[in-house]
């Protein structure tokens, strides 16, 4: 493994790897059976001192020893000679190895690559961002993409190589086996709560304050807040009366026990690809609220499984609020269908498997 971002702590449940940082940017604890390789001044990796480290990162900053993260991605590649590269995520991961590639002379291992959430539907549209998109494209040999939409963007940016969909980079559920919690025992709603370039939670918390007549009953959790939108749930108490409970770090166990509570999640964003936060909800039994930029067209037949929202219209996303909130029936036959489709199209075994299956057939190639 090789970080795209600096200071990123392994997830817990990766071992047995060797990642490959500077160690002395390597500053989280190291994770059991996992091996960690320095790129620069390999030799001095097992200093463990948080000084130690800090003063060879100085010394690195100030002298010709620090190299950029393409130059670093190309020597390990060298060094390892992977039969595989495959980058998560264009904007870091896909641009680093376009630039590590072009700093290689000879055969370059197959590159697959990720394709997330907004990398082509909302960077594409952007003037900076649309060269290298298509230089990154060119040099990829297998693109995976979350659903059709971007495919049909990948081919219009050139790309005319093998593509895989795989529906979600979260890789899937262990499907429940408890029964799903009956909407009138559910006295929760959340809403995504970050408001930046695509994300617009200042319009979801507006549109719940259109539907103040029928909350009177229900906890409204506002997740992934940032300084923004935390203002505006103090706001939306001032003028209401009603509050909203900021939450802290949730896991993804959290969010899942969240959404079996919950009436409604509601997630408001310019630009997305397949939202985790729609699929949870799917998954445990929440009427998804979700805006129509996203690829939630390919799992949401809007008005029975969801809403397909428009992500700048607080009016049009009030009225599909009061429609869940006035109608148990839609809301329990929508979180049967939800249950349903998501263990078809993302049980965890299954996407594994197929997983697997893809490597394999690439390795023998």
């Amino acid at each position: 493994m090789f970080p795209s971002m600096p200071f990123q702590p392994l997830h817990r449940n990766i071992s047995n790897v060797t990642y490959h940082e500077n160690f002395y940017n390597n500053i989280y604890p190291e994770v059991k059976g996992n091996v960690y390789s320095s790129p620069v001044l390999p030799a001095l990796s097992f200093l463990k001192s948080p000084l130690a480290k800090k003063a060879f990162r100085y010394f690195a900053s100030i002298s010709n020893i620090e190299k950029g993260a393409a130059e670093k991605l190309a020597q390990v590649i060298m060094k390892v000679k992977p039969d595989i590269i495959h980058s998560l995520e264009t904007q870091h991961a896909g641009y680093l190895v376009k630039e590590s590639k072009k700093l290689m002379a000879g055969p370059f291992p197959t590159w697959i690559h990720s394709n997330w959430g907004i990398d082509l539907h909302f960077f594409g549209q952007l003037q900076e961002h649309i060269e290298p998109i298509r230089e990154t494209l060119a040099g990829i040999d297998i693109l995976l993409v979350e659903g059709k939409r971007d495919e049909h963007l990948a081919r219009r940016f050139g790309f005319d190589k093998k593509i895989y969909t795989f529906p979600s980079v979260g890789g899937g559920f262990l499907i429940p086996s408890a029964p799903l919690v009956p909407v009138a025992k559910r006295n929760k709603i959340l809403i995504k709560g970050m408001q930046d370039l695509v994300r617009r939670g200042l319009v979801g918390i507006r549109a719940l304050e259109r539907c103040i007549d029928l909350l009177d009953s229900y906890e409204i959790l506002l997740y992934s807040a940032d300084e923004v939108t935390r203002a505006a749930a103090e706001s939306f108490y001032q003028r209401t009366g009603k509050k909203i409970t900021v939450c802290g770090s949730l896991s993804q166990e959290d969010m899942l026990n969240l959404n079996a509570q919950a009436r409604i999640n509601l997630c408001v964003n310019a630009s997305d690809g397949l939202p985790n936060a729609m699929l949870e909800a799917m998954l445990m039994g929440a009427f998804p609220v979700q805006s129509n930029t996203s690829l939630a067209d390919e799992w949401i037949i809007n008005g029975k499984n969801g809403f397909l929202v428009p992500p700048e219209d607080p009016d049009v996303i009030e009225v599909a609020l009061r429609i869940i909130l006035n109608d148990d029936d839609l809301c329990n036959e929508a979180a049967i269908y939800n249950r349903a489709l998501i263990s078809e199209r993302l049980e965890y075994s299954s996407i594994k498997s197929s997983v697997i299956k893809m490597y394999e057939q690439i390795i023998s190639q």
